[in-house]
């Protein structure tokens, strides 16, 4: 009879245990140091935009593709199980194309490996807020629950661009992109869904996000179910008003916001895989007499792969040097068939005119 009620106890707790672990129990991101990731982040925004003094269906609608390549490695693991993570952007692709997106409407493209757009279009404002961490290594703190924490270099980022005296428009939107949340978004693990089970949240987060430049507090809901994990959510606490918004930079004054997003992830042996993320928003940008439609979505996805390297082994090299016994100066006199040619002078009466 004991031997049944222990047995009995003993399935309870299991249960229990799986079931606090599927629904809401601690999730952590676990860093092994030296670690290497290869991370794709693709990021798709639709923007539509229409005054007041323009007709729905005469209003273009524009899509704006960008693809980074990052290079993530993880420095140090802290005592707390949190990363000093270092990734360097090794490349990205800027793509915009209007009304349909099909590519007869592409508007404008930027390849950081095409030659010909870095001698003419980097310096383009659609082009150069991202390009100004081409080849950069951002370093900061990662939590266990995939939040960014802190940066340790972003700052001399943000001095640099105020020191090289851009134009107004081209200064806001470099430095728009170089702010922390904005950076965050794409240095983050997961979309932030790991934090909603890290501390045992019952899949509930709130975050500080940004929906395109609009700073929100981003409230989610996480569902784990094996290895994946989905989600729901809405933005709110938008500001009254903002001074720039994706290429204006002008005052603005914001109504009638509204935001929500959704999406999933793949988290196995405590690295998340890969996940896509679908943020939307509808507002009103009041601007002196004129009101502004805005809706925006933006379609991200990630994906992280490993990068082998070798551990566990020491590596010798050695270093052959070769010596090679150095030439002889030539001496005319060593081939008895040879004669030393002497040239023309005043002297020879052979050559005197």
């Amino acid at each position: 009879m004991k031997k049944l009620l222990l047995l009995s106890l003993f399935t309870i707790i299991v249960l229990q245990t799986d079931a606090f672990a599927q629904n809401g129990g601690p999730l952590k991101i676990k860093f092994t140091e030296g670690d290497h990731f290869n991370v794709k982040v693709t990021e798709i925004l639709y923007i539509r935009q229409q005054s007041s003094q323009v007709d729905s269906e005469n209003v273009d609608p524009s899509w704006r593709t960008t693809v980074y390549n990052f290079t993530e490695a993880i420095e140090k693991v802290n005592p707390d199980g949190s990363a000093q993570v270092a990734s360097t952007l090794d490349s990205f692709t800027t793509r915009i194309v209007v009304r349909e997106n099909i590519d007869r409407n592409e508007y404008f493209r930027f390849n950081s490996t095409n030659e010909f757009d870095i001698q003419n279009r980097l310096r383009d404002i659609r082009a150069l807020p991202r390009a100004q961490f081409l080849g950069q290594t951002i370093r900061y703190k990662v939590g266990t629950d995939g939040l960014v924490k802190s940066f340790d270099n972003l700052s001399s980022f943000q001095q640099n661009t105020i020191a090289r005296s851009f134009d107004y428009d081209m200064l806001h939107a470099m430095m728009s992109l170089s702010d922390s949340l904005r950076v965050g978004q794409l240095l983050e693990e997961g979309f932030g869904v790991v934090a909603a089970f890290s501390a045992g949240n019952n899949g509930k987060v709130s975050t500080p996000y940004t929906m395109t430049e609009i700073p929100v507090t981003r409230n989610l809901n996480a569902v784990k179910k094996g290895d994946k994990i989905t989600f729901t959510g809405e933005f709110t606490n938008a500001p009254d008003s903002t001074q720039y918004l994706e290429g204006i930079a002008f005052p603005m004054n914001l109504q009638h916001f509204v935001g929500k997003s959704k999406g999933e992830i793949e988290f196995k042996n405590g690295i998340a895989l890969n996940g896509s993320a679908l943020d939307t928003a509808s507002l009103e940008l009041h601007i002196e007499s004129d009101v502004i439609k805005e809706q925006v979505s933006r379609n991200t996805t990630f994906e992280r792969d490993p990068i082998e390297i070798l551990r566990g082994r020491d590596i010798q090299i050695k270093e052959l040097k070769s010596h090679h016994t150095p030439p002889k100066t030539p001496r005319y006199d060593d081939d008895p068939n040879m004669k030393l040619i002497q040239p023309p002078n005043s002297q020879d009466s052979t050559f005197k005119h």
